[in-house]
């Protein structure tokens, strides 16, 4: 295959997974000194890209020493079982509360198919192979790791969910922040910047944590962001301004909604016109169609993650 990939500095590549649509998922390869690592992996179905892009760039599969995980969520981790087979050096670094699930994916899976279906399981996401055990390390608050001569640095970070890590890049002064630094689509760019809003996924969004959890990436003064959903974007204290302001505005919508009949329709509807209103405030220009269009593969889990929180704070 011919994957999709876009060279980066610092020896950085964002690979599309092409989950759903092109530029909506990524993964990340980093390269050192002859070393690899894959960040995030996209779902079971990404793997073949991800493959494609060391043979592409001539990486034997035996430099790859680490699999990456921000946390567990399905477009985000679902590869790691199927792309740990391919990748005999590798270990996988994860959350010690996505751990297990790694080991042991049945709880996983029936999440996701309870949500979503069967169907949309095996036609979006394709499986989910267990992780054997012995290739399962946790990423612990402020551990470090080497690869080639550059230091990552892992980093919890509640919010978006409970078992999401980031990782601090010191040589690219920038964070590999899966969805806590938020969601920036490229088609959104402006002569204002990135337009950044708040993924807030069922089970565990949790605005407050979320709130302190940006606050403390930004003690780190990362220069960039390197995005799950979708690439690298300049994110400074403006950025972090923007994603706040945002939370907080996807909760006062919720909170308003929170006793209507039907909650979940009212929040989404709610939650599109709110996404219209600030992407014309950001200068976006292209027509109305093709913002919802872009806006929608969000819309339906952000307003479920809202629903979750009501129901657990109420």
């Amino acid at each position: 295959m011919n994957p999709i990939y876009h060279d980066l500095d610092f020896g950085i590549t964002c690979i599309d997974t092409e989950h759903m649509r092109q530029d909506f998922v990524a993964a990340y390869l980093i390269e050192d000194n002859g070393r690899a690592a894959f960040v995030d992996t996209g779902c079971y179905l990404s793997v073949p890209a991800l493959l494609a892009t060391l043979d592409e760039k001539q990486i034997n599969y035996d430099c790859v020493d680490y699999i990456i995980l921000t946390h567990i969520h399905l477009d985000h981790a679902g590869g790691a079982g199927e792309l740990i087979k391919h990748l005999p050096n590798a270990v996988i670094y994860v959350h010690e509360r996505g751990a297990q699930h790694l080991i042991d994916p049945s709880k996983l899976r029936a999440g996701v198919i309870g949500v979503y279906g069967e169907l949309f399981f095996k036609q979006f996401l394709g499986d989910l192979i267990p992780t054997p055990e012995d290739k399962v390390i946790v990423a612990k608050d402020g551990a470090e790791i080497a690869l080639g001569n550059r230091v990552l640095t892992f980093i919890d970070t509640p919010g978006h969910a409970r078992h999401h890590v980031c990782l601090w890049d010191q040589k690219s002064q920038g964070i590999f922040s899966g969805d806590t630094l938020g969601v920036s689509y490229r088609e959104f760019d402006t002569e204002q910047g990135c337009l950044i809003f708040p993924p807030t996924t069922p089970v565990q969004f949790d605005p407050d944590a979320w709130i302190k959890t940006i606050d403390k990436l930004m003690s780190f003064k990362p220069k960039v962001a390197y995005l799950t959903h979708f690439n690298q974007i300049e994110f400074n204290t403006e950025s972090a301004d923007m994603l706040k302001q945002h939370i907080n505005g996807f909760t006062q919508i919720a909170n308003r909604h929170k006793d209507d009949v039907n909650r979940h329709k009212a929040i989404k509807e709610a939650l599109l016109a709110y996404l219209l209103k600030i992407a014309n405030e950001h200068g976006v220009s292209f027509d109305e169609a093709q913002q919802i269009k872009l806006f929608k593969g969000d819309l339906e889990i952000c307003a479920q993650g809202l629903g979750v929180w009501l129901d657990r704070n109420t």
